[in-house]
């Protein structure tokens, strides 16, 4: 059994240790092995293997979701191997450690890593890497740039095989309604809010809301705002950036109808899909795409589309840095070799591509594979999907083990804002004095 406090140093201490180039030689077509070399003691001999996967927060939420994933990809090549999927919502984190039932595989998404890193639930796939000659130069850089950074000392504690990008969709209907212009690819925050203005209205009782943004650090992370400061010991909150990026909360906070207040500020995919009642929402390719089937299974299918993610004035051109979707093999896995097959069939060529004609947007970086994306589906037939390709990427901002901890102290101040009518600077203050209370108290 695992225990929680395992410092992730014992838990590579017998990787064999070294690093990869990110770019690899110019001439390789993809992830690949060499032919003819020594023996791989990380190779897979086709012994009969059910490797239980675990999704947290991956959008992985079913059989289908898996086949499409994994299954699919090595039913041929690798027959013996049989994918068990537990869903998140038969387990959390902190009781599968306590029971002793680790899973062999974990899938998450670069977001939420550090919850796998601090219970030691990854192990550093170094070794893998250099004895598979696997290269990342087709990877997008700044996915690979991400996974790096999880890793003190060149550690690379997970394979990305998926990118989430951002995108703003709309509902039609409700801008054909009040006769107000659908939004455009390429457009400013102040401009979505000034067009959020329009169709945040009341009619026949009903309240029309113009506009959701979601978690102030959509805009944070998209400023390349890290949380805390280098040493990950105190929270900075009170710059010039963090102030700009509240201050469009507090703008958007004060149309009138956007709060419904003590009950609604932020508003969610469901008020959006299900309700119908949001003109439009922030949110990202994999997990837009993982319930747009809901839509036609309830009979509730309406008018939608997407365009790119808003911008900021000054930094026209780039979308939020991306969330990478990452798979990553236990420390105590019994069945590390099949495992290890299945993350070098997830990131090949053959297999990107038909993930990425699915729901997932490919890791790779290749224009092609993004103009097929979920093409299978045929959810985006007619749709604009191809805008949220459009941005360039933005670097990730600096990362720390506790940053999902402090979190929770900026979406207060949001909350402050927005019920409240607190003002920014006190909001941000307050916020920053909190986080840097619990870092002491908890670091």
């Amino acid at each position: 059994m695992l225990k929680r406090n395992k410092t992730i140093p014992l838990l590579v201490a017998m990787s064999v240790l070294g690093t990869f180039a990110l770019a690899g030689c110019g001439k390789e077509a993809a992830p690949s092995e060499s032919k003819g070399e020594a023996v791989n003691p990380d190779a897979y001999n086709n012994e009969p293997a059910t490797l239980t996967i675990y999704s947290y927060n991956a959008s992985v939420l079913n059989d289908a979701d898996l086949e499409e994933l994994v299954t699919r990809a090595i039913k041929t090549k690798y027959p013996n191997i049989t994918p068990q999927l537990i869903p998140q919502s038969a387990m959390t984190l902190d009781k599968m450690v306590a029971s002793g039932e680790v899973p062999d595989m974990i899938l998450s998404t670069s977001y939420w890593y550090y919850d796998l890193l601090e219970r030691g639930l990854v192990s550093d796939l170094n070794s893998f890497i250099k004895n598979e000659k696997i290269s990342f130069s087709k990877f997008e850089p700044e996915a690979i740039n991400i996974v790096k950074s999880f890793g003190d000392k060149g550690e690379t504690f997970g394979m990305p095989y998926s990118i989430m990008y951002n995108m703003l969709i709309y509902n039609k209907d409700i801008f054909d309604k009040f006769g107000v212009p659908y939004p455009k690819d390429g457009m400013t925050w102040d401009e979505t809010i000034e067009l959020a203005k329009r169709v945040t209205r009341v009619d026949q009782g009903v309240q029309y809301v113009g506009l959701a943004i979601g978690p102030p650090t959509r805009l944070t992370r998209q400023l390349g705002l890290p949380a805390l400061d280098e040493k990950g010991e105190k929270a900075v909150f009170q710059t010039e950036g963090y102030k700009r990026a509240y201050s469009l909360l507090e703008k958007l906070y004060g149309i009138p109808g956007i709060v419904e207040m003590n009950k609604n500020y932020e508003y969610s995919i469901d008020f959006f899909l299900k309700d119908q009642k949001l003109a439009m929402y922030q949110f990202n390719t994999a997990a837009i795409t993982a319930r747009l089937p809901q839509l036609k299974e309830t009979g509730k299918a309406f008018n939608w589309d997407v365009v790119s993610l808003p911008t900021f004035e000054d930094q026209k051109g780039y979308s939020r840095e991306p969330e990478v979707q990452m798979a990553a093999v236990t420390p105590n896995s019994k069945n590390k070799k099949a495992a290890y097959a299945v993350l070098k069939t997830m990131i090949s060529e053959e297999a990107q591509r038909a993930m990425n004609r699915g729901s997932k947007a490919t890791v790779l970086a290749d224009p092609t594979m993004k103009k097929e994306y979920a093409l299978d589906t045929k959810l985006y037939e007619g749709k604009n999907i191809q805008s949220v390709f459009i941005p360039k990427l933005s670097k990730v901002p600096r990362q720390h083990k506790f940053d999902i901890k402090v979190y929770p102290f900026l979406n207060a101040a949001a909350k402050q804002i927005a019920y409240e009518k607190k003002d920014v600077n006190t909001v941000l203050r307050e916020a920053e004095e909190k986080a840097n209370k619990w870092i002491q108290e908890n670091k």
